[in-house]
């Protein structure tokens, strides 16, 4: 009787936690569709602060990568998405959450995508380990226009990928 009722304790206790983690983590009350948000924060060419559902989430980029900050272009990466969404009210398409538990999404101010947007300025490259997508190969597209144009960070003769550099760094 008393391992029954033990049970029983134990999956009420874990659908109320369940239930309470829901209502308080943004990456469940965001895993439904798209929602709008205001931009309040640039981070760096591949990730912000957003202000959406009087919450506030830090959002990554979906399918690109951005230089890092000690490589070079990353700061022309950062400044190209200030000038194009800082401040400024955006659609975020919910994707899934990192590692390091931020929201990774499609971004879209107006009737532009900002993930596609960025690699066709040449200033982000497709990351091909996590951009599976079926408009990824636009995004590749963009990607090969902008390295033909010698474009942003393609006017290296050899840039380094950021995860490359990451893993050169360790």
């Amino acid at each position: 009787m008393l391992k029954t009722m033990c049970k029983g304790c134990f999956w009420k206790t874990f659908v109320f936690l369940f239930l309470f983690y829901c209502m308080l983590s943004p990456g469940i009350a965001f895993s439904g569709g798209s929602f709008s948000g205001f931009v309040k924060k640039i981070i760096d060419g591949d990730s912000m602060v957003v202000s959406a559902k009087n919450k506030t989430i830090e959002v990554r980029l979906y399918g690109i990568d951005c230089p890092e900050y000690d490589q070079p272009f990353a700061k022309q990466a950062k400044k190209f998405v200030q000038s194009k969404i800082n401040k400024k009210k955006i659609t975020v398409q919910p994707l899934y959450h990192d590692s390091y538990g931020r929201l990774v999404a499609v971004i879209s101010h107006g009737n532009v995508v900002l993930n596609g947007q960025i690699v066709g300025a040449g200033l982000a490259w497709v990351y091909p380990k996590y951009c599976k997508k079926g408009f990824c190969r636009s995004w590749k597209k963009l990607e090969r226009k902008a390295k033909r144009l010698d474009k942003g960070l393609w006017h290296d003769t050899q840039p380094i990928p950021p995860w490359k550099w990451r893993r050169n760094k360790k």
